[in-house]
């Protein structure tokens, strides 16, 4: 099977104080803040030419995207998601950490002979942070191939979001409906836990040893690497060929909604809700 995931668009956060939030990732990322409502609760920040991170505060009464209203699609509460940063530039990374007073830790995920370290730290809103190196050159390319991006000398010289790991109630279920309901590809799920890995492309693929391929993480409610849980209630968005997921999520009954520009949004019965928008141009 082809999936129709072609790669990872966005994340949406709930956070607890908007300006200090955007602050943050305008600050220590060098993100761009294209937009800043205060009244709705809402912020958008651009992460390079395709990617975007949202930043919702739940308000009584008001939802920050009418659009979204109709599914409950809220912003994602814990939620442990990763950036890409190049594998040569990760010791920078820590310099700027501690520049900033954000307190990190570091875990290989690969082996001694053959490295893969993460950096990990929260933000303050409680999300759990990664930043994974990755080889631009690496043969296995995403959708949108990986590109430098202008930072400020003090910000973290990031590439792009990587991943996200999302927690399912029913993990079991959650290992079919995937594949079946939306197309995501399931690459592999680890031993010892109940964690699959789904690779946001065309077909599966394997993880690790910095590939510059984007990932959804989808896990049971647990405490994974650096004592951070996978997110609740997520908005998550995605390229995609959205005819081809649309035929899967009316088969599969789920609530959906059209979106201007041709996308769609459904909501799971775990409450996510994923978000399909046509390709962009690849340049």
């Amino acid at each position: 099977m082809t999936s129709p995931i072609l790669d990872l668009a966005g994340v949406t956060l709930d956070v607890n104080h908007l300006p200090r939030a955007a602050r943050y990732y305008a600050q220590l990322f060098g993100l761009t803040l294209e937009t800043l409502d205060d009244e709705r609760g809402v912020a958008t920040l651009r992460v390079n030419d395709h990617q975007t991170l949202t930043l919702w505060r739940p308000t009584t009464r008001t939802h920050p995207d009418d659009t979204l209203a109709p599914l409950r699609a809220r912003g994602a509460s814990h939620l442990h998601y990763a950036w890409q940063v190049h594998q040569d530039d990760l010791d920078a990374c820590k310099a700027t950490l501690d520049a900033h007073g954000v307190p990190w830790q570091a875990i290989n995920l690969g082996t001694d002979d053959h490295p893969d370290v993460g950096l990990y730290f929260l933000d303050p809103c409680g999300h759990g942070l990664e930043l994974r190196g990755v080889n631009p050159d690496d043969e296995r390319r995403p959708f949108l191939p990986v590109r430098p991006v202008p930072r400020p000398t003090w910000a973290l010289p990031i590439l792009g979001l990587r991943e996200v790991a999302l927690a399912f109630e029913d993990y079991a279920a959650m290992k079919t409906r995937l594949p079946r309901a939306y197309g995501f590809a399931f690459a592999k799920e680890q031993d010892g836990r109940d964690f699959a890995q789904f690779t946001l492309g065309p077909s599966a693929e394997e993880d690790g040893n910095g590939t510059p391929r984007r990932w959804l993480y989808a896990w049971d409610p647990q405490i994974g690497l650096a004592d951070m849980p996978g997110g609740d209630h997520a908005t998550v968005s995605f390229y995609a060929d959205v005819p081809d997921v649309t035929r899967r999520v009316q088969a599969e009954g789920l609530p959906h909604v059209t979106l201007p520009g041709g996308a769609l949004a459904a909501r799971d019965p775990d409450g996510h809700v994923f978000v399909f928008h046509p390709a962009p141009a690849r340049p």
